[in-house]
């Protein structure tokens, strides 16, 4: 059994396979390089990605990496000075400001934010109750995508020039008319509704006016200034247009820059890989109290996911922003807990690079809460794809020679490795993979669930259902199991 989102991965791997598979590398690095270049080569497999962008922060030392090509056919890798856009990350600086505000005793969470708007908005109440200013940061104003008619058309491919010249003239006037004429239909802070541009941009009315200085000086001051991120930017000079690196749909179609709209405190910002890990850095290693504030959850929605000052925060203190435009996708993942970090950026996006960013990121996290220790899938995978038998023979041998080294306590790469091969319909290697997981793993459910499913799927259906049944029996939660239990029994009994 596997998460939803390696059933996603997986699914992929069914649309792309290929007749082989790209060599992993290269045991003799660093945990941290290994880590990067292996997960980067494994998203290089998928013709839709074309370059990868990764920086890390790990115990005060920073590494960056560049892989794949910006266009290809080019061989043009990015590098330390290349700008791409990171779009709604931008958010994450928004949040801090906000933070600091309310230290500052500029603004409150709870405040009404009509009272720092003039004229009079009856309108941004429901049911008595107005949208606050925490309501903002944690979208939950109420206020929908629907909000204008001319913003909704900023992700659309389809969008015309008239479009596009509407988008660029969107301005503050624009958006204070709009919204007095916007009807809520829903209590503020009660429902997560993602605000792309509107939440953002009212904030910033609202810093602007406390603080008497615009969002760009607010920035430079609390931000860059103090992070060492002199090369992040709203604007881009013609120097630095030379940098921009160009970004693509999957289907390999240019993308223009998006349009920065008002402040760009929506998605405006352009950054490098290490002002970005300067950025992590800053985070981790700053006794700014600001940064506490920033990390405070102040919203769970209805699946336990809770939000603070724009960033999405977990229980384990990890904190987290992606962004994306139509032609490129990242992350920044915090985690203080391992006094580490990282960024990861695609200039493409589309389905696929949507799924395969989030893939990369959660392989990172995962592969920095096992350091020093390497993952011991890029070690395996292509050693057991070769040839099963010989593979596994090298695993038993590398466990007893390389346990220092490489995790073998996680049961999650020979579990990944058992769902490659039925991506690549060699159910009898799977089989054999998930056998080899439940002799290494026989007091953990999950390894004989998934060799249940290899044998189902291999039309073995006693077997299938002995080890469903011990799956079950290890973990009386597990509701799949349950499902292919009576499923198995239907079968054999029609049989």
């Amino acid at each position: 059994m596997k998460t939803k989102l390696s059933l996603l991965f997986t699914l992929l791997l069914f649309l792309n396979c290929k007749d082989d598979t790209k060599v992993l590398q290269n045991e003799t690095l660093n945990p941290i390089e290994y880590l990067m270049v292996n997960n980067a080569n494994l998203m290089l497999e998928y013709p839709e990605i074309n370059s990868i962008s990764i920086g890390v922060y790990k115990d005060g030392k920073t590494y960056n990496g560049y892989y794949g090509e910006i266009d290809k056919g080019r061989n043009n890798l990015p590098n330390d000075s290349s700008l791409f856009e990171i779009a709604s990350v931008t958010k994450s600086f928004t949040g801090i400001i906000t933070a600091q505000a309310v230290l500052d005793g500029k603004i409150k969470l709870e405040d009404d934010i009509r009272i720092y708007f003039d004229g009079s908005f009856p309108n941004l109440e429901f049911e008595n109750r107005p949208i606050q200013i925490r309501d903002l940061l944690t979208h939950t104003s109420g206020i929908r995508r629907d909000f204008s008619e001319v913003l909704a058309k900023m992700f659309s491919p389809n969008a015309t020039w008239k479009d596009k010249k509407e988008i660029q003239n969107y301005n503050r006037d624009t958006l204070l008319k709009d919204l007095m004429t916007y009807k809520l239909d829903t209590i503020p802070g009660v429902k997560y509704e993602y605000s792309p541009f509107i939440g953002p941009e009212l904030l910033v009315l609202i810093l602007e006016k406390v603080y008497d200085k615009s969002y760009i000086e607010l920035i430079d001051e609390q931000i860059l200034y103090k992070a060492n991120m002199s090369e992040t930017t709203m604007s881009l000079t013609s120097l630095e247009g030379e940098r921009f690196i160009r970004s693509y749909t999957d289907e390999g179609q240019i993308v223009e820059p998006m349009t920065v709209i008002m402040s760009g405190a929506g998605g405006g910002l352009k950054s490098t890989i290490p002002n970005m890990t300067n950025y992590i850095k800053y985070l981790l290693e700053t006794d700014n109290p600001v940064i506490k504030e920033m990390q405070k959850p102040l919203f769970k929605d209805e699946e336990d996911d809770m939000f603070g000052y724009f960033w999405q925060v977990n229980t384990d203190g990890e904190f987290m922003h992606n962004g994306g435009t139509n032609g490129s996708t990242n992350w920044v993942i915090v985690m203080p807990e391992l006094n580490a970090g990282f960024t990861v950026a695609f200039n493409s996006n589309g389905d696929t690079s949507g799924t395969l960013i989030n893939r990369i990121a959660n392989n990172i996290i995962n592969d920095l809460e096992r350091f020093p220790k390497k993952n011991v899938y890029f070690l395996l995978q292509n050693k057991i794809f070769e040839n099963t038998d010989k593979g596994i023979a090298f695993y038993k041998t590398s466990k007893a020679e390389k346990a220092n080294e490489f995790d073998f306590k996680d049961s999650s790469a020979l579990n990944t490795i058992g769902y490659d091969l039925l991506g690549y319909k060699q159910n009898e290697a799977a089989i054999k993979v998930f056998q080899l997981l439940v002799s290494e793993f026989p007091n953990e459910g999950n390894p004989y669930d998934s060799l249940g499913e290899a044998y189902f799927i291999n039309e073995q259906y006693d077997l299938s259902l002995e080890n469903y049944k011990k799956a079950f029996e290890l973990n009386s939660n597990n509701g799949n199991a349950k499902t292919m239990i009576d499923e198995i029994n239907t079968i054999i009994s029609q049989s």
